[in-house]
């Protein structure tokens, strides 16, 4: 049975005893903040057990669900069953079928669909669950000696995210290692040979525990099933690792052919790594996720650059694991057909890693090669690898597993600390001040969508006597804090007998929103708690601020409009006149294409489109098809501005958004897209002005036409024509000046080999020309080389205050007398330094004469003869 046969199957079973087909979740959890990516078929239906959703939409499900899992990282490739991306074949009860059914029914698909030998599977029970245990020997009639009682550790399933639904679970084990006559002794607390894995895990969830570690019970409780399909196809198919199915041998394969090796005993923990890693990779990223430096972005880092480090010690230092991608999306895309959609952007991140850890990856190496010559690897080291040079601590690790030694994970944890209460640190509001959750009530009431003047009370703050600076929570706010891309406002606070002008607003660690300003009347007293004070935002900036925001949406919808609905915003920043928009995009824009966007923006923007915000939950925004963005926090609560067309009502753009707008899109005013750069691999930015600062550029951009027109002496609708002119002019001046310098430099040349010395078979020259440049310097190099079959010279001319130096060979010669080395001892004895090639290197030294530089070449090439 392969891979394909038994995951449907394992639906097909369940929906034959009355259960309901349901979709896999995202690998990438959108409501529950307790786990970075779904580690288990369960998570999804927290919610139903919980009794959160009323009424039931069913009472049993079948799922196939994507997870991904990093506990047993250190040993995915080495082992014969852990793997980080998996999926989870799993059947759910909600309030309706037990432990018998669950328990019956597992038996009935591994023994009748699925054809195992019974005699090669055990099973665990909780050591205080006597029901399951007489299930199993009772009804499905598994020999006692064969139903093994385990503790907490082993059957007891805790919750994922450590919350939500939890019980006792029962455990099927398949033997790796059976023969017959050699039962062995069965799973349990010490199987070291690891000769028994588990393919299914039964849970029953009784309990609902909570964040104090309670555990009240569960409203609906029932039965959470997960088999991973990996391991259970490694039984159906009878083989010795999950490596060896067609989930993966495949793909060790295609990484075979494509890093030009052979799968034998000596690649295999290499191409087992690569071929998991890169499939996981691919899973992650097509559903949004970057590598970066946090959360589920650091997670994919982690595991391309084990890859990555993986096929280092292979010998292979070029970025190939991004090829690799399309033999997952091949595989897989008959079951999740997102995979295509994203496979470009999928193999331009993977690229884009590779190429970024290759860079610093050569001398990560060095480091850890003379750390590990102390037979440990210090966490001062391993902190620097990280740190400097970019390695995970699970590539330290497993380099240092290779080598035979240690890591000092304790240091290493000890330095990371320190790290990180220094950027700690640094994020503390302006000048190491930060207000204290003590003296902060709750969180500010923001006001400012509606309003932008109101009277309120400060309910903290803070002094900072160093830098005069004043850091305030209030108790209504109409001041926006810096999120979501978009800036903070200014503004001014006025209370009796003092004001302050504010310069920024933000979020604190803690999430409070916190005012920044200095006194600009008034002296500043000790306590301003409970004070009455007006708050006014700088309107003008803000609306500044509003069109470029609202201008954002435009842009990406006009985006998506003309490159397709791949384009995804991968960042924004939101200024007053000013944006910047990164994207999801394989290519650089045409010109064409950067002008059909802006036009169409101009295009909404002339039509004066209504943009209105709403307030609507989670799954109504889903349902209208707002866009939301990898990387930002949404509540359950969202606010989603819609632009639609006035004409109609047809859905221009829809994005989940938490920042202010202006009211229609004819208030934008002007709209310039300035530039279009690529910021990543994939990743392109668009930079683009609004309003007075986009007026202001058109406006300068016309006084430089007419000041160029006037310098060209031409008109300005002939600007054009007449700087071709000059060009084709200049063109053909320049190519005149070349043949003249050329037939110069060859004249030059005549004059230099007349002073040649030979050596055997080796002219040896040396020259000093007066007002030539660089360039033309190499050019006599060159006319030299084409004279002579086994040349080395040195040449110089004067640069300003010193000697511009070139040393030459031939390409016959180089190898005997390298041009780069012997222009290193050259210039050294002359005040000098520089480099190059074998074939050609320059150096800058210290006035001298001709007959000094001579001497010193022919010292340095005769040395090189003799010791040849």
């Amino acid at each position: 049975m392969n891979s394909a046969e038994l995951r449907e199957a394992f639906l097909r079973f369940f929906e034959e005893r009355g259960h309901t087909r349901v979709d896999s979740a995202p690998l990438v959890p959108k409501r529950d903040p307790t786990i970075l990516f779904n580690v288990a078929g369960m998570v999804q239906f927290k919610p139903l057990w919980a009794g959160l959703v009323e009424p039931l939409p069913y009472t049993r499900a079948v799922s196939v669900q994507k997870c991904l899992r990093l506990e047993d990282l250190d040993v995915v490739g080495s082992d014969a069953t852990h793997d980080t991306f998996f999926e989870m074949l799993g059947n759910f009860s909600f309030g309706d079928y037990q432990k018998e059914e669950a328990i019956r029914w597992a038996w009935e698909f591994i023994i009748q669909v699925m054809k195992l030998p019974a005699e090669r599977l055990w099973v665990s029970v909780h050591e205080t669950d006597e029901e399951a245990a007489s299930i199993w020997r009772d009804v499905v009639g598994v020999p006692k000696e064969r139903v093994v009682y385990l503790g907490d550790e082993h059957n007891f399933w805790e919750p994922a995210g450590g919350r939500g639904a939890c019980g006792p679970c029962s455990e099927i084990f398949w033997d790796l290692k059976w023969e017959k006559g050699n039962c062995g002794p069965g799973p349990g607390e010490d199987d070291s040979e690891a000769r028994y894995t588990e393919i299914w895990n039964l849970v029953f969830p009784q309990f609902d525990q909570q964040e104090d570690g309670s555990r009240p019970l569960l409203k609906y409780r029932g039965v959470d099933t997960g088999a991973g399909l990996e391991r259970m196809v490694l039984a159906a198919q009878d083989v010795e690792t999950v490596f060896h199915t067609d989930l993966f041998y495949p793909l060790m394969q295609a990484a075979a052919d494509t890093l030009k090796v052979k799968i034998s005993p000596e690649t295999w923990e290499f191409l087992a790594i690569t071929a998991d890693h890169v499939r996981a990779a691919t899973f992650v990223i097509a559903e949004g996720v970057r590598p970066s430096n946090t959360k589920q972005g650091y997670v994919i880092r982690r595991v391309l650059r084990r890859a990555i480090g993986a096929l280092y010690l292979l010998g292979i230092q070029e970025s190939l694991l991004y090829k690799l991608s399309g033999h997952v999306i091949e595989q897989m895309r008959h079951v999740y057909p997102e995979l295509e959609e994203r496979r470009e952007q999928v193999a331009l991140m993977i690229k884009g890693e590779e190429e970024r850890f290759l860079k610093t990856l050569e001398a990560g190496m060095r480091l850890f090669a003379d750390a590990a010559a102390a037979g440990k690897i210090s966490g001062e080291d391993a902190f620097k690898l990280h740190d400097t040079h970019g390695f995970p601590i699970d590539l330290t690790k497993w380099l240092a597993k290779h080598k035979g030694i240690e890591v000092d994970l304790e240091g290493f944890e000890k330095a990371m600390e320190g790290q990180r209460k220094k950027s700690r640190k640094k994020m503390d509001i302006t000048g190491g001040v930060t207000l204290k959750a003590t003296d902060t009530y709750e969180s500010s009431e923001f006001v400012g969508y509606n309003e932008t003047e109101v009277k309120t009370k400060i309910v903290s703050m803070l002094y900072n006597e160093k830098s005069k600076e004043i850091h305030i929570q209030l108790e209504k706010s109409p001041f926006y804090a810096e999120a979501g891309g978009q800036i903070g406002d200014t503004g001014k606070i006025i209370g009796e007998n003092f004001e302050i002008e504010v310069f920024n607003t933000d979020y604190n660690q803690a999430g409070v929103q916190v005012i920044h300003g200095k006194f600009v009347k008034g002296k500043p007293p000790k306590d301003l708690k409970g004070k009455k004070v007006k708050a006014i935002v700088d309107l003008t900036r803000r609306m500044e601020i509003e069109r470029a925001h609202t201008a954002t949406h435009l842009l990406h919808a006009a985006l998506r409009a003309v490159l397709g609905e791949h384009v995804k915003q991968e960042g924004s920043l939101v200024e007053p006149g000013r944006l910047r928009f990164d994207f999801y995009h394989p290519s650089p824009m045409t010109a064409e294409e950067i002008a059909e966007v802006e036009k169409q923006v101009y295009a909404w923007i002339i039509a004066n489109h209504e943009a209105k915000p709403d307030e609507m939950s989670r799954e109504e925004a889903e349902k209208l098809g707002a866009l939301a963005f990898f990387g930002e926090k949404y509540g359950e609560e969202v606010r989603v501005l819609q632009i639609r067309d006035k004409n109609t009502e047809e859905l221009i753009s829809a994005e989940l958004c938490g920042g202010t707008h202006l009211d229609r899109t004819g208030d934008i005013g002007m709209f310039i897209i300035t530039s279009e750069t690529g910021v990543a691999a994939g990743i392109r930015r668009i930079e683009a002005l609004t309003g007075q600062r986009a007026w202001k550029e058109i406006k300068n951009g016309r006084e430089v036409i007419s000041e160029l027109a006037q310098l060209v002496g031409t008109e300005r609708d002939k600007l054009v024509k007449r700087v071709e002119e000059l060009k084709s002019t200049l063109s053909a001046e320049t190519k005149a000046r070349e043949q003249l310098a050329r037939r110069y430099v060859e004249s030059l040349a005549e004059g230099v080999l007349k002073n040649s010395q030979k050596i055997d078979d080796v002219e040896f020259v040396t020259g000093r020309v007066e007002g030539i440049s660089r360039d033309e310097l190499r050019l006599l190099a060159d006319s030299l080389k084409s004279r002579r079959e086994r040349i080395v010279g040195l040449l110089a001319a004067p640069d300003k205050n010193r000697l511009a130096v070139l040393c030459f060979s031939s390409k016959s010669t180089s190898k005997d007398y390298p041009a780069g080395e012997i222009l290193k001892k050259v210039a050294s004895r002359f005040k000098g330094g520089g480099g190059g090639s074998a074939t050609l290197a320059e150096a800058s030294i210290a006035e001298t004469s001709l007959d000094d530089l001579t001497s010193t070449f022919l010292e340095i090439v005769k040395t090189r003869r003799e010791g040849n």
